[in-house]
């Protein structure tokens, strides 16, 4: 049965669809959103939360400084809580060249006229009591901080609603009409809804949908694993990355971190991602003990997996196709929750005039020009069969 149509059909339900849908609908378009599974339910809402001006990635700072303009009125502009928290983020170094890392970072956020600074290992345990004493020193990022990932997926969600969106779970894509170089329907298992344009925000099957449409979008999908421990009583409340590790205490007392290396894995249109990694979780609680030595002997209550997408650069993909015309592609390479008021807001203008008032020059589609159909294996970034 036809779903009817619409000015624009987001694809995705994550925190990065979502927040396109908002900015759409608020500026006045008809929007429906078509996701495969529910509201947040990868990695928009199961992330580390953590939100920062990204100087280990130059060519996101321009849309990372954008939403660092915008995380704080967004509980006022959406009408509903986040959880944002606006204090700052700490990157500490335990080795050598975790110093060396800063010592890069610090020089580029100076070089940008961002607001960073260097501190000793006291200086760090003024901000962290109880943290390791291998600390050879920290940044501060005062424009740093952190939300609740679920909270604010669905902020975003119940927002655009109340435009009047429409949201429609459970409903995978399962092909697209193009004629004349222009989407004009899109297939679901709900069935087909016709529109004006497409905005494929649907994470680790963003390269699958790109096929569809005969264009080579290239990601690769891979699991992160978030630790929840027992609550605490609060300790800090600034985002902490170190030891591999990044994370946040929440605002019930649970310290959330993850990190480590990536599990390559793959997604169909209508699957849903494998559970967590046992081992990988041991190893998460173990680094964070070192980091961490007070918390050492607190539970870990529960853990989470995501599925995210990486492109071979591990930048953000923010375009819109020249074939089909009528097609934006929105992929966040693992950094879509902290930069997502700029991604819907720059998704927004690129639909509406073509193009973004954010310099998102760095993040076009055409960089991977000579980028072939077996990259990925080129890279060794294919999924490792677990042992059981």
């Amino acid at each position: 049965m036809p779903l009817g149509s619409a000015d624009v059909v987001v694809i995705g339900a994550g925190v990065s669809g979502l927040a396109s849908a908002y900015y759409l609908a608020k500026a006045g378009k008809d929007v429906a959103v078509v996701e495969k599974g529910f509201v947040g339910g990868e990695a928009s809402g199961r992330n580390g939360g953590m939100i920062s001006e990204r100087v280990d990635e130059p060519p996101m700072i321009p849309m990372a400084v954008e939403s660092l303009k915008i995380w704080p009125t967004l509980d006022d502009e959406l009408g509903y809580p986040t959880e944002f928290t606006h204090q700052g983020r700490l990157q500490v170094a335990v080795s050598e060249e975790e110093m060396g890392d800063l010592f890069s970072e610090r020089d580029e956020a100076l070089r940008r006229g961002l607001s960073v600074e260097q501190l000793d290992p006291s200086e760090v345990l003024d901000l962290i009591p109880g943290i390791t004493g291998r600390t050879l020193g920290g940044l501060f990022f005062a424009n740093g901080g952190h939300a609740n990932p679920q909270r604010s997926v669905q902020a975003f969600a119940w927002a655009f609603q109340d435009l009047g969106g429409r949201i429609y779970q459970h409903t995978a894509v399962t092909g697209m009409t193009v004629a004349d170089s222009r989407v004009s329907s899109v297939e679901t298992t709900a069935g087909p809804i016709e529109t004006d344009l497409v905005v494929a925000a649907a994470g680790p099957q963003t390269g699958l949908l790109a096929e569809m449409v005969g264009a080579h979008v290239p990601v690769a999908p891979a699991r992160v694993e978030i630790i929840a421990t027992a609550p605490l009583d609060p300790l800090f409340n600034i985002a902490i990355v170190g030891n591999g590790l990044y994370g946040r205490q929440a605002a019930r007392g649970n310290l959330l971190f993850g990190g480590g290396p990536h599990e390559w894995t793959d997604v169909g249109l209508t699957t849903d991602p494998n559970k967590t990694n046992t081992p990988l979780i041991r190893n998460i609680a173990r680094r964070l003990a070192e980091l961490l030595p007070g918390v050492a002997d607190v539970p870990v209550i529960r853990s989470w997996a995501g599925v995210v997408e990486q492109a071979p650069d591990y930048l953000p993909i923010i375009d819109r196709l020249d074939n089909p015309s009528n097609y934006v592609v929105v992929t966040a390479s693992a950094h879509g929750f902290g930069i997502s008021p700029a991604t819907g807001k720059a998704v927004s203008e690129l639909v509406l005039s073509g193009q973004s008032s954010i310099d998102i020059g760095a993040l076009g589609l055409d960089r991977f020009s000579e980028v072939g159909g077996d990259w990925r294996e080129e890279r060794g970034w294919i999924p490792v069969p677990h042992r059981s």
